[in-house]
């Protein structure tokens, strides 16, 4: 641990970190799905 940081820290910070890119990530599919299906 770096300057007596709890490691609990550490794996919060990485897991909000990777739901804010699955969300990210998740929207981009659902928004170019949409822009798919309103094309004739």
């Amino acid at each position: 641990a770096q300057r007596g940081t709890p490691v609990q820290i550490n794996v919060i910070g990485t897991a909000m970190f990777i739901i804010a890119v699955m969300v990210v990530l998740v929207g981009q599919v659902i928004a170019s799905r949409r822009r798919n299906n309103a094309r004739p």
